[in-house]
């Protein structure tokens, strides 16, 4: 018992960085092993936050047995079905792949009725479970019956404890690979459940429902949820014209054959941003009818500003028809160019007019007089003039690519300079905000620590979540933050040692060889990044009106020349992607 206990911790538990993607069997031990203190902590904190989410009314949500088990279980159990979990984005055999117990074997409930009978005796329930036990995976064989088998062996493990139990599952499985999820393979995984014992997240309704795809997810309830937003990254993103029809998407949801949809949800990867999204999102559940958005917008304004101002209203009319209004099918990740791990083959993309946002930024300058003193409004400043330096980041990356394909070494380093500046110009607008410090995070981070050790390793955890996610960059940039500290230390050292190459490559008339350059990246800034030490500060540095002012009078100008040029060098760089370098 000793033996599987210490090879348990060192080997299978995760950081609490990223221990959802342990409870879904997608990775293992990597940023660990925890020490005791922080299940102590977490103990403590679950039962706290349990008793007030009881107080205030709302349905806390624990986990049931997925299945995922260390591969120590093996040697305890070598007669018993298991499977390896196929690898997951790439990450080595040392932190992927735990066994699947063989839900269809007696150990299976064993485990899982031995863990809901801890479970329930430590923290009491409320009858609703989350399970995953195949996210972005695939089960070993996609036999209906077999999959039937699996869905009804693994809700049985929770009502062999609690008769009452609810099953709430998200819906990512069958859109992250509808090849393998196909409708019956669906139906028969849902169906083998009893009809309203399991509850459907119909994960990221706002851009890819499935609730039609599946025909209401053959009678099991489900919600209408907004993701928004992947890894917690930033930019400014909203599908407000897809949000705004909730109210048709019930009517419609509640008027298909077996329409089960039974209300709305908020499932992002991250919080502290877009803030106008969520609000909108809240309200969609107590509305009647679509709201009408000019009017909603000019309220959001004076509501979230305190007062009315012709300025202010402008600039969101504007966010609201821009940025605001994405309506295709792709995922937006926020990997945008500035925050991008360098590439010569990187692709700007916009949904939405760009000089608008200009003006936005224009007139929510304009207001400054009036909000000065609001916090709301200096935080939705920086969150602005932070876009158009992120746009204006592509639009320079762009010009510097074509001019080295052009063989032009005034205008590429003229471009490869103000790209630079503007880094640096980006990372001091975000110090002067308390919404955009690295600082904050790390100093977070290492509190959970009760020992120098302990405070390293969290650190360790939170400088690589947000930069190389994994040991070796295997979902780099995942959950990248424009952040102080963030863009001075990561993202505008690495751009400095690409745009050092590419200038050695153009001036010499030798080949740039990108492979080189980008493991030169992660062993002189992105590696060294997640191992360093040092500190940033946790309070704002600088006035955020006057910084915003001061870009605003350096940047703004480049937005009409870059603007203009924006049709040309789409048209040019394709071909230019083509030509550069024979180590891509």
């Amino acid at each position: 018992g000793e033996l599987l206990y210490e090879r348990y911790r060192e080997r299978f538990w995760l950081s609490i960085f990223f221990s959802c993607m342990l409870r879904m069997g997608n990775m293992r031990g990597f940023g660990g092993p925890l020490p005791d203190s922080w299940h102590t902590q977490s103990l403590e904190l679950q039962h706290k936050i349990l008793s007030r989410m009881r107080e205030l009314g709302i349905l806390p949500v624990l986990p049931a047995f997925a299945g995922h088990v260390p591969r120590a279980f093996k040697r305890i159990y070598p007669d018993s079905p298991m499977t390896l979990m196929t690898k997951w984005n790439n990450f080595p055999d040392e932190y992927c792949c735990p066994y699947l117990l063989e839900p269809t074997d007696s150990l299976f409930a064993t485990v899982g009725n031995l863990f809901m009978s801890e479970l329930l005796a430590e923290f009491g329930t409320d009858h609703i479970y989350n399970c995953d036990t195949f996210n972005e995976m695939k089960p070993h064989t996609p036999n209906v019956t077999y999959l039937a088998a699996v869905s009804r062996a693994i809700y049985s493990a929770m009502t062999d404890v609690d008769p009452d139990a609810i099953w709430l599952k998200q819906n990512w499985v069958f859109v992250h690979d509808i090849f393998f999820w196909t409708t019956d393979k669906v139906e028969a995984f849902l169906t083998a459940v009893p009809t309203g014992k399991m509850i459907i997240l119909d994960l990221q309704s706002e851009l890819s429902p499935q609730y039609k795809r599946l025909h209401s997810y053959y009678g099991q309830p489900f919600i209408w949820c907004m993701l928004h937003n992947f890894g917690g990254t930033l930019g400014l993103y909203g599908a407000v014209n897809n949000v705004n029809q909730v109210q048709l998407a019930l009517f419609d949801g509640r008027g298909l054959e077996n329409g089960t949809m039974i209300g709305t949800g908020l499932t992002p990867e991250g919080i502290n941003q877009n803030y106008v999204m969520y609000d909108f999102m809240n309200e969609m559940a107590w509305r009647t009818e679509p709201a009408n958005l000019t009017e909603w917008f000019t309220s959001y304004a004076i509501r979230r500003y305190g007062g009315e101002n012709e300025h202010a209203d402008n600039a969101w009319q504007l966010l609201k028809s821009g940025v605001y209004s994405y309506t295709g099918m792709r995922r937006v990740r926020g990997k945008y160019i500035i925050c991008h791990r360098p590439s010569t083959r990187l692709r700007s993309w916009v949904w939405y007019n760009t000089t608008e946002l200009a003006i936005a930024w224009d007139e929510l300058l304009n207001a400054s007089q009036q909000f000065q003193n609001v916090e709301t409004y200096r935080h939705d400043l920086v969150d602005v003039t932070r876009q158009a330096l992120q746009l204006l980041g592509a639009d320079l990356y762009n010009a510097f690519i074509l001019a080295y394909r052009k063989n032009n070494v005034t205008d590429f380093q003229n471009n490869a300079h103000l790209f630079l500046d503007l880094l640096g110009d980006l990372d001091m607008l975000l110090g002067s905000s308390k919404d955009f410090l690295l600082g904050k995070w790390l100093e977070s981070a290492k509190t959970f620590g009760t020992t120098s050790a302990e405070k390293l390793l969290y650190e360790y955890n939170a400088r690589n979540q947000i930069t190389l996610w994994g040991p070796e960059g295997q979902i780099v940039d995942y959950a990248n933050k424009q952040w102080a500290g963030v863009v001075s230390d990561y993202f505008l050292p690495r751009w400095t040692v690409f745009l050092e190459a590419l200038n050695t490559s153009l001036v010499t008339g030798t080949t740039f060889n990108e492979s080189q350059t980008v493991q030169k990246i992660f062993s002189e800034v992105e590696q060294p990044f997640t191992l360093s030490t040092s500190t940033f500060p946790v309070t704002p540095q600088g006035d955020s009106i006057a910084i915003a002012v001061d870009i605003h009078n350096r940047w703004r100008k480049h937005f009409i020349r870059q603007s203009q040029q924006r049709i040309r060098l789409s048209a040019s760089l394709p071909e230019l992607r083509e030509n550069i370098g024979e180590d891509q």
